[in-house]
């Protein structure tokens, strides 16, 4: 565990120093000014894009084409495009970064109810809840194949959840549950790009049964370097773990990198800020409701930091890192939702900036800053 003097040094390098964004934008350097990127919705009304400039803390609400964001939606960015993964409208909207202008929408299918997205090449892979596994989508083109992945499923659906490639391979992890109860470990496959099949011998089993959320890349430069992380829990009654594992011709078997138990509670999303100064995971982490807590994490330690550094007040349940340091909150407190922003422990506003949507409305991965 990382002493409270350290910890203050580390807040400080925070606070001062830009980091890197998740790895999941391909390193691309965007050619604008910074700026972040959170979409929202409800069962009730359209969703919105809304963007937030991290030094004026100035927001541009529901800024983004009509039709770009669903009541569901998730959020991806790389390679220059923002990815909306619309779960309730099944389709994948492409924006470009810098000017949110549609590049494309591509349909996943009735009822695929599609959950993540991963590229590679013309190729988009999706993780879906409601087919036998992937949907495959071609840039420009209408065509869909399903790669099946209901093998190891006990009623046929795997519910998988999220994909993240490196390299020519898609890492996709899936659920298996059966009317909603997990019965199995949760299990990570490969896929190979080259051919869209199954890669055999790869496939990685979890340490619990439920993967939750999105695959992140743990970023270069730091203990652990280029694994992929994963919130996991049981139940939600017992505490499961952030798994990580290394990815590969042969992948390591998945290990509890930080224990549920000393999180208190699950993970909804990951955020990583790698500067010269302070090498930091944070995660957004549920406890008793209607609280959530936003925590560091020590990577050259591997040492969670004492407390939360947000209110008992707040609800953070989303976090994204920007590249001047700041770190861009969603807080979904039914008091008052919106985006909060803050400098290593300080919060630089003064209450929740709202996006254009009602209280408690929120993406577990609706949020990005570049």
């Amino acid at each position: 565990m990382m002493k409270l003097s350290a910890l203050l040094v580390s807040i400080a390098g925070i606070a001062a120093c830009g980091g890197s964004d998740s790895p999941d934008v391909d390193d691309d350097a965007p050619t604008g000014p910074p700026r972040a990127v959170i979409v929202a919705g409800d069962a009730a009304t359209t969703g919105v894009l809304s963007t937030i400039d991290p030094t004026t803390r100035e927001v541009q609400a529901n800024v983004g084409p009509a039709g770009a964001v669903g009541a569901d939606p998730v959020l991806r960015r790389g390679r220059g495009e923002l990815y909306i993964v619309n779960r309730a409208e099944n389709n994948i909207t492409i924006l470009d970064d810098q000017t949110l202008e549609l590049k494309e929408q591509l349909a996943t299918g009735a009822d695929s109810r599609p959950q993540d997205v991963a590229w590679v090449g013309d190729k988009l892979y999706v993780p879906t809840y409601g087919t036998k596994g992937v949907i495959v989508l071609t840039r420009g083109s209408s065509k869909t194949t399903l790669i099946d992945l209901s093998a190891d499923a006990p009623d046929g659906t795997p519910d998988c959840n999220s994909a993240f490639a490196v390299g020519r391979d898609v890492y996709v992890s899936c659920q298996l549950m059966t009317d909603g109860v997990a019965s199995a470990s949760g299990k990570v496959y490969v896929i190979e790009s080259a051919t869209d099949q199954v890669a055999a011998g790869r496939t990685i089993e979890l340490l619990h049964k439920r993967p939750l959320g999105l695959f992140e890349r743990i970023p270069a430069g730091v203990l652990h370097e280029g694994d992929l992380a994963m919130p996991t829990v049981n139940d939600f009654v017992e505490p499961g773990c952030v798994e990580r594992f290394t990815p590969g011709a042969a992948p390591s078997a998945s290990s509890c990198w930080v224990d549920g138990a000393e999180l208190g509670g699950y993970v909804t999303r990951t955020a990583f800020q790698v500067s010269a100064d302070a090498k930091v995971t944070f995660f957004a982490s549920p406890r008793v409701a209607p609280a959530s807590d936003l925590l560091a994490f020590d990577m050259p330690t591997d040492g969670l930091w004492p407390g939360a550094l947000n209110p008992t007040t707040e609800a953070i349940v989303d976090v994204a890192v920007c590249p001047g340091g700041e770190l861009m909150l969603y807080d979904a407190a039914p008091s008052a939702s919106g985006v909060r922003v803050y400098e290593g422990p300080t919060e630089r506003t003064k209450a929740v900036l709202p996006i254009g949507i009602a209280n408690g409305k929120f993406s577990p991965h609706g949020l990005v800053c570049y």
